[in-house]
């Protein structure tokens, strides 16, 4: 049954909802702070995270170091030189025409980087590549569609230890598009977009060169948020200073080391006459370096010494296979 209110009762629910007009409203996250945002410093390159990238691309710089020198069956050196963020545009400017240029899919990003090689770093890599020695070019040329294709293969090089790299902190597929004329490497990204570029110096024993990475900015925050995240884990877990902590344990054990002779056949005749004060030939040569063990691992070759009233080892170099020592012909 329905209720019909008085006048009394209408007047009084009219002065309430009045009241709660004139109220001011409830605040609720007094303990939040309000922070302003700028959406524009997205993804900008902060110096903690260029340090980051740097010490990421130093990786891939060693690992490219090893894998041109067999690949090429050469001597390489590539040392990182810069990362910076800069615009598009920027990267165009700097870029001379006859630079070898091309292009490398991310997925599955769906994104396309840069990669380019000074043209007088790329033409004695083909020489090298063909069977040559590598001199250095007395004119720089355009490259033919037969040193295009040599080239191709040297960044699928670049490619793969790229995707080992980076697969620590984030999984991606690179794999080498194609060559860029100056007007495809224009319509490749926008003039304005904020880029990341690294740059690497090659050296051989005759030329040097640079080897420049530009990667959009999709793939700058992804690879940012990523190392955001790895950063953030290391800090939760220990870190840098446990590993700190466990190298000064390790410091601090013992492990057993050994310069000794390799084993060597001696006439009977000569230990039946043996006496006290004779000195026993060995069939090895004084000068030839030993074998300094650590735990049954060769890890130097070094010469016995004296180092006041002990022996010692002096380290001479380190041991790169376990072949042993050759006997001395008698």
């Amino acid at each position: 049954m329905e209720k019909i209110l008085n006048h009394e009762e209408i007047d009084t629910l009219r002065e309430a909802a009045a009241r709660r007009k004139k109220q001011p409203p409830k605040e609720q996250g007094r303990d939040h702070a309000a922070a302003a945002c700028n959406f524009r410093s997205a993804g900008t390159l902060t110096q903690e995270h260029a340090q980051l990238i740097r010490s990421l691309h130093d990786t891939f710089a060693r690992s490219l170091t090893n894998s041109l020198g067999a690949y090429l069956r050469g001597t390489f050196e590539v040392a990182v030189v810069s990362v910076e963020q800069i615009a598009y545009s920027n990267f165009l400017e700097h870029t001379p025409d006859q630079n070898f240029v091309c292009s490398v899919a991310l997925h599955p990003l769906e994104a396309l980087a840069a990669v380019e090689i000074d043209l007088p770093l790329a033409l004695p890599v083909v020489d090298m590549l063909l069977g040559g020695t590598g001199n250095p070019v007395s004119a720089v040329r355009e490259v033919t569609d037969i040193e295009e294709e040599v080239l191709g293969s040297v960044v699928q090089l670049i490619c793969r230890e790229l995707e080992v790299t980076w697969g620590g902190v984030l999984k991606l597929e690179f794999s080498f598009a194609r060559r860029l004329r100056q007007s495809q490497l224009i319509r490749l990204m926008s003039p304005k977009e904020k880029v990341l570029s690294v740059s690497l110096e090659i050296r051989t024993a005759e030329v040097h060169g640079m080897l420049k990475l530009t990667f959009p900015a999709v793939v700058t925050n992804v690879l940012l948020k990523s190392l955001d995240e790895q950063a953030a884990y290391c800090t939760h877990t220990g870190g840098p200073s446990d590993n700190h902590h466990f190298r000064d344990l390790l410091e601090q054990c013992c492990f057993h080391a050994e310069l000794l002779l390799p084993e060597a056949a001696v006439p009977a005749r000569k230990l039946m006459h043996l006496k006290v004060g004779e000195v026993l030939e060995f069939p090895f040569k004084a000068t030839l370096p030993i074998p300094f063990k650590v735990e049954n691992q060769i890890l130097f070759l070094a010469h016995p010494v004296a180092f006041g009233d002990r022996r010692a080892a002096e380290i001479y170099t380190k041991a790169a296979t376990r072949q042993p020592l050759k006997e001395e012909s008698n």
